[in-house]
């Protein structure tokens, strides 16, 4: 089953009129002509989307809350930031099939009773930037955006927010103090977006790929929608597989679906590259757990099984692959993208990457593999945010794993 890439290269993204033809844009009508705000929340919530950015919070439940929250003003925002290494399928989203999201977008502003959403989108994605404007544009030709939809009393507007590509705006509470013009720092929370978000009213923010969902969701039922996959977490995901496989992108398969699957089936990344050796597959991106070949068996769901799914993300090392430089490069990033907001973080982030440095360079000191444990577990156990805990994650598998090939 495609839900997500179906029409992939088949459609212009730069015609509405050819995802038209495919359907497109029929759940909104239906969602807006046939469905109350009401319904279509209790659609989504039987057909058990979860969301598709890393946490799995299900979709439904969110836009609940929003809805019930009494307010004038209330905001939906779809996460297009997407600045993890290696992860690439929001934006692959934006380029081959617009409309979906934009679609998606505009049954959610509905369902909760937003008039004005948000395309929060990396400011390094300019070609996809260019596409979702013309996609916008056209929609509003042709009446799904603005005043009046479709004949209707609903009138939503639709903006595209550029934001500077920090990864830490991909957490919902950094994002909107981005949207605002504040600095993008996570926010303490309660209260959560779906009470108080972009400038204190109801706010939800799901990613692009999650609203790419809904409207297979509205046209097909929820009961269609829920039978794929595997209980508790249904749909299909898009999963970014990278590293030494013979092939390389993104493929769509049902959740549930294990990494050894997505590793050496045909359909999928085929098997290891020519004379590569298997060492490890990490699992949702710079922050995943690396995951040895005995337990590559795993359904890959939310909410279920010993490994976090999170973006989607795979990454497939073998045996030649150099585990300092690869140290070195997890440290460098969450180094950079860490915001500052609290010394755990700020200083942590900073101590790993130089003791990066120095395993990399082969200088390191005795000090060092002591410092590690600590730094490690304050990432863990300390931060104000979970950048802090993901910064750890991999480090803190790769000493297991690799300790002695490491320090020597």
């Amino acid at each position: 089953m495609q839900i997500l890439t179906k029409n992939w290269n088949k459609i212009d993204p730069l015609r509405i009129d050819s995802y038209i033809k495919t359907g497109g844009y029929e759940s909104l009508r239906k969602a807006i002509r046939e469905m109350t705000p009401e319904k279509i929340i209790e659609e989504v919530k039987k057909s058990g989307l979860r969301g598709r950015g890393g946490a799995g919070f299900p979709t439904g439940d969110k836009w609940d809350l929003a809805a019930k929250t009494p307010a004038k003003e209330k905001y939906f925002i779809c996460n297009l930031d997407e600045s993890e290494p290696g992860v690439y399928k929001d934006r692959t989203i934006a380029e081959k099939n617009p409309h979906q999201i934009i679609e998606g977008l505009l049954i959610g502003a509905t369902a909760i009773g937003a008039k004005k959403a948000f395309i929060y989108i990396n400011g390094y994605y300019r070609k996809q930037n260019e596409i979702l404007e013309i996609a916008l544009e056209q929609a509003r030709g042709k009446e799904f955006i603005g005043r009046s939809m479709l004949g209707s009393a609903i009138d939503i507007e639709v903006d595209i927010f550029q934001g500077a590509g920090a990864y830490i705006c991909g957490e919902e509470t950094a994002l909107i103090n981005s949207v605002e013009g504040n600095r993008g720092e996570p926010r303490l929370k309660p209260p959560y977006p779906p009470v108080a978000g972009l400038f204190g009213k109801p706010t939800i923010v799901n990613n692009a790929e999650t609203l790419a969902n809904v409207p297979f969701i509205i046209k097909r039922g929820a009961k269609t929608y829920s039978q794929i996959g595997v209980s508790g977490s249904p749909g299909t995901k898009l999963f970014v597989l990278e590293g030494a496989v013979k092939k390389q992108g993104i493929f769509e398969a049902p959740l549930g679906t294990t990494a050894q699957e997505l590793i050496y089936n045909s359909l999928y990344g085929g098997g290891m590259a020519s004379g590569k050796d298997f060492l490890f597959a990490q699992i949702g991106g710079a922050s995943g757990r690396l995951v040895t070949a005995g337990k590559l068996d795993q359904p890959l769901a939310y909410g279920a099984g010993e490994y976090n799914l999170g973006c989607g993300s795979i990454f497939v090392a073998d045996k030649s692959t150099d585990l300092k430089n690869l140290l070195f490069s997890w440290a460098d990033f969450f180094h950079r993208e860490s915001c500052g907001k609290c010394v755990p973080c700020r200083e942590g982030t900073y101590r790993l990457w130089e003791i990066a440095k120095r395993i990399k360079k082969n200088e390191i000191l005795k000090r060092d593999k002591e410092n590690i444990e600590d730094i490690l577990w304050t990432l863990s156990n300390t931060t104000f945010c979970p950048l802090g805990n993901f910064a750890a994650i991999a480090w803190s598998d790769a000493m297991k794993m690799f300790g002695k090939e490491i320090f020597g």
